[in-house]
């Protein structure tokens, strides 16, 4: 919604993939500043189809035996998705998409990538399915404070099978940060819990702050839809609804032009 101040969660194949698997309760953590309460963490992995992917091969020789893997490093993942661009990819974008993946903190995520990477089983299997997907290292990820407002579910429940997501990179104008946008987006869920929902629900967001240097963004935004029909019937009712907060938001942040995305979850059993 908002002029979709938006950003990443690979692959639109993999909303065939099977869900309602036994996952972890996922909680918030506290992590970095106290300016972005209710948070968890959140990886971009980026991954580049192999010469014989197709969803058959992935879920037949590359899915499986990463779930065993999960269990054998006593992984503490809490949830994974696969996003893929929905219209063509970026030139610079650093692969066909990306495997994501959420946990509960950083210190999680951090302990997770040392036993992945120094077990050589998780070794093998990489190599052993690079012509299938190959993704990158923790070296290569986009990792994430993860500012999380309402319950996922909270306008509706989704199908995580296959769902839309639209992320958009944006910078705080001078004099602007995160209290004044947190202010901004207190004036947003008030026109959420106002607005006719049925028009775009579900529908949750995202704020994702850069666990990394970058001078060119502070801040992704990420927007979530069932799918793109759902998606641009929201913005066209919050363009006639809410041009006051958009306006808000403008004055607070300069952002790119969002980027849309096929998202699927990845389960992990």
């Amino acid at each position: 919604m908002k002029n979709k101040l938006s950003i990443l969660t690979l692959i639109t194949t993999l909303a065939i993939f099977s869900a309602c698997s036994s996952e972890p309760e996922m909680t918030y953590a506290d992590l970095g500043s106290e300016e972005y309460p209710q948070k968890f963490y959140m990886e971009y992995v980026p991954c580049t189809y192999g010469e014989n992917w197709s969803v058959e091969n992935f879920n037949s020789d590359m899915l499986p035996e990463w779930q065993d893997l999960l269990v054998e490093t006593n992984s503490t993942l809490v949830a994974a998705y696969g996003i893929t661009f929905e219209g063509d990819k970026p030139e610079d974008a650093p692969g066909d998409g990306f495997w994501q993946l959420v946990w509960n903190s950083k210190a999680d995520a951090e302990a997770g990538w040392e036993t992945w990477e120094g077990y050589d089983k998780t070794t093998e299997w990489a190599e052993s399915t690079a012509d299938i997907l190959a993704c990158g290292s923790k070296a290569d990820t986009f990792s994430f404070d993860a500012y999380v407002r309402r319950a996922g579910n909270s306008l509706g429940e989704f199908d995580l099978t296959s769902f839309s997501s639209d992320y958009q990179q944006c910078l705080y104008n001078e004099g602007q940060g995160a209290s004044e946008l947190i202010a901004v987006i207190d004036q947003f869920e008030e026109w959420i819990e106002a607005s006719d929902s049925s028009i775009y629900a579900p529908y949750g967001y995202v704020i994702l702050a850069p666990d990394y240097e970058d001078e060119e963004v502070d801040l992704f935004w990420g927007n979530f839809n069932q799918n793109a029909e759902l998606r641009e019937a929201g913005n066209s009712y919050f363009a006639e609804t809410g041009s006051d907060i958009q306006d808000a938001f403008n004055e607070v942040l300069t952002c790119e032009a969002p980027v849309d995305y096929n998202s699927g979850e990845i389960p992990l059993t």
